[in-house]
C-alpha cells in the first residue's frame, strides 16, 4: 500500500471530494498513476492517547489490505479520517465501509465518463 505525502494530502483536504461512511470520513481525488495511494489522519482530538490513534490506523490499514482488492486497480488518492465509533471495532467490521468506498470511486469514474 503506497502512502501519499504531506503535500499531496494537504492538496486532497483542501480541493478533494468527500463522502462519508458509518465509521470513516473519506477524501479523495483522481491520480494518473492506475493505483491507489492512501494517508490516515488522525488527530489528537480523535483520542489523546497515541495507542488508541495507532489501533485505529492499523484497524484501517488491515480491513484495506483484506478486504480493499478492488481498490487496487483505482486510481486515486485517498484520505481516511476515522471517526470515534471505530475504537473497538474490529478488521471485518470495516467491511461494508470498504465496500462503499469502492462503490462511490466506481460511481465517481463512472460520472466523469458518461
Amino acid at each position: 500500500m503506497e502512502t501519499l505525502k504531506n503535500k499531496d494530502i494537504l492538496e486532497i483536504l483542501r480541493k478533494g471530494k468527500s463522502f462519508k461512511t458509518k465509521n470513516l470520513i473519506v477524501l479523495f481525488r483522481k491520480n494518473n498513476l492506475g493505483k491507489p495511494r492512501f494517508a490516515f489522519v488522525i488527530s489528537k482530538r480523535f483520542s489523546k492517547k497515541a495507542v488508541d490513534r495507532n489501533k485505529a490506523k492499523r484497524i484501517i490499514k488491515e480491513a484495506i489490505r483484506l478486504y480493499g482488492e478492488t481498490l487496487k486497480n483505482m486510481g486515486y488518492d485517498i484520505v481516511i479520517i476515522p471517526k470515534i465509533g471505530i475504537i473497538g471495532k474490529k478488521t471485518y467490521d470495516l467491511i461494508k465501509d470498504i465496500n462503499l468506498i469502492k462503490e462511490k470511486l466506481e460511481n465517481n469514474v463512472k460520472a466523469n465518463c458518461g
